[in-house]
């Protein structure tokens, strides 16, 4: 049994209630919207291209995806997940925990040892 299943028994966590949360969690907001045309605009202007996005001020809008029963049930079975996956179950956890009135957790307390899953960009740099 892996860390990531055995935490939820501990703590008396749904897959389900984490996937609902996750997914209110994700989803934009007019403030994320007008984020991803404001970051949409400064890639059109010729004059705004060379500057990063922070000297702009121009934060990241959420992806608006949740997590999805499937990665709940890959992260159960301890199978690797990639990185923007583990954070959206670490900030479904701690919301759910902060609800209770726990602490928040880390990603190694969440999935221990189980590495990260690597695209295929990561793994032709490595190979």
């Amino acid at each position: 049994m892996g860390t990531f299943k055995q935490f939820l028994d501990a703590q008396q966590l749904e897959p389900r209630t984490l996937v609902r949360l996750s997914s209110q969690l994700e989803a934009r907001s007019d403030e994320d919207r007008k984020l991803a045309r404001q970051r949409s605009d400064k890639r059109r202007d010729k004059e705004k291209q060379a500057k990063p996005y922070a000297e702009l001020g121009i934060g990241k809008p959420k992806s608006g995806r949740g997590v999805s029963e499937q990665q709940v049930s890959a992260a159960i079975e301890d199978r690797p997940l990639p990185p923007k996956v583990r954070g959206k179950l670490v900030r479904a956890v701690n919301a759910v925990l902060g609800k209770k009135g726990g602490s928040a957790v880390t990603f190694q307390a969440l999935f221990g040892e189980v590495a990260a899953q690597k695209g295929a960009a990561a793994k032709a740099k490595a190979g």
